[in-house]
């Protein structure tokens, strides 16, 4: 991002409210570390290849390192292509970028530094072994749905699509040749299919995209696009550790699961500040506009069952081990608990993966402008803020 944008720039981001990039930007410089992580997996491949090491008998902490390094190596890229097709439609906002694109990037880069961690443990400890809460292989964030989808959006899966699936290619090639005196035909058929169904994902949305094309067309590319990145995504760590085909296409597990029911607004033991992070409520104590803020939610909120099973969700979580506290709260009223997974976990329709950092956000902030109430687990990686945020739509009569 430019040091200082000039005038024209800030003007034009501002026409198109468009956000700053320049903490996107941050993150992506250090994620230059995945690529060097990407290397060194890939020639542990190939030295295990050498010594004729099939991956099915290849130590468990070789193919860790491989799946991880591969992990964040396609949420890198994904991250790295948005960005670099939204600068290059439009140069007079490079620093800046789309709400929906600063969302999408921040989706992929914040589950970055967590695989890559994983990826130096496995390397550095030759007894390593994968959490067993884990699922693998893991799924990409969820897409931020808009309609209809940004050109750049579809040209930068297009090009993340034309580099993973290019080391996908050869991980698949290096494969087969470990396994060619070995008896598993019909996994080595089956990972050729997934690397088939990718591929012609993949060329069917690169081979009709137009970037003047109507929403409809628009949406079949976009479907197309994720579901070949999707099985790339799979593909890779499917060829780090095959072991994991005997349970591929299971889905992810932890859906719907619940723990203790909260009780509703107006029943007996309802806590109106059950959604808060409990290390902070000293804090609201005296605070009469933080009760205020939190009454005024509760006031507004069409369906308050829902937002308590989203917490019932992570109550239960938390007492699994899935996820934990980090220390930190959001921001913004009720100025929830930042957790990080441990493992994997789904904690509404959210995917979260294990380093991943997220909160859940609740307000009633926007009901009077656009009559949308928020309710929704927020991905990280987040950054300190320099002030707290009451949430007082009544103010807005």
């Amino acid at each position: 991002m430019a040091a200082n944008p000039g005038l024209l720039t800030r003007v034009v981001a501002g026409f198109k409210k468009e956000v700053p990039a320049n903490t996107i930007e941050s993150i992506q410089k250090a994620g230059v570390a995945v690529y060097r992580a990407l290397d060194e997996a890939e020639a542990v491949r190939r030295d295990l290849t050498a010594r004729e090491v099939d991956a099915w008998d290849a130590p468990v902490a070789a193919a860790a390192q491989q799946l991880y390094a591969w992990n964040a190596y396609v949420l890198q890229t994904l991250g790295d292509k948005m960005i670099e097709a939204d600068y290059r439609a439009d140069t007079r906002t490079i620093g800046y970028l789309p709400r929906v694109t600063a969302e999408q990037v921040w989706a992929f880069f914040g589950q970055v530094e967590g695989w890559l961690s994983l990826t130096r443990q496995a390397a550095a400890n030759p007894d390593y072994r994968p959490d067993p809460g884990m699922t693998l292989p893991a799924d990409l964030p969820g897409w931020i749905e808009i309609d209809p989808c940004p050109a750049a959006h579809l040209q930068a899966m297009i090009a993340a699509g034309d580099a993973i699936r290019e080391h996908a290619e050869v991980a698949l090639g290096t494969f087969e040749v470990a396994c060619a005196h070995d008896g598993h035909r019909a996994d080595l058929a089956r990972l050729r299919q997934i690397a088939a169904e990718a591929s012609s994902a993949a060329d069917y949305a690169a081979h009709v995209f137009e970037p003047g094309a109507g929403q409809e067309l628009h949406e079949i590319i976009e479907q197309r696009l994720q579901h070949a990145l999707s099985a790339y995504y799979h593909l890779g760590q499917l060829l780090a550790m095959p072991s994991l085909l005997a349970t591929y296409g299971r889905g992810v597990t932890g859906v719907g699961v619940v723990g203790d029911r909260l009780p509703l607004p107006g029943a007996v033991g309802f806590d109106p500040w059950c959604l808060s992070d409990p290390g902070s409520l000293h804090r609201w104590a005296n605070d009469v506009q933080a009760a205020r803020s939190i009454e005024e939610m509760w006031r507004h909120d069409p369906d308050p069952a829902k937002t308590l099973r989203v917490q019932e969700q992570i109550n239960a979580a938390l007492h699994r081990g899935d996820i934990v506290r980090t220390g930190s709260m959001y921001y913004c009223s009720p100025w929830a608990s930042i957790y990080r997974a441990q493992r994997s976990v789904v904690i509404g329709t959210r995917v979260l993966q294990p380093g991943q950092e997220f909160t859940y956000e609740v307000s009633a902030e926007e009901i009077f402008e656009n009559g949308r109430f928020i309710r929704e687990i927020v991905a990280g990686p987040f950054r300190p803020a320099s002030q707290i945020e009451y949430d007082d739509p009544g103010d807005r009569h």
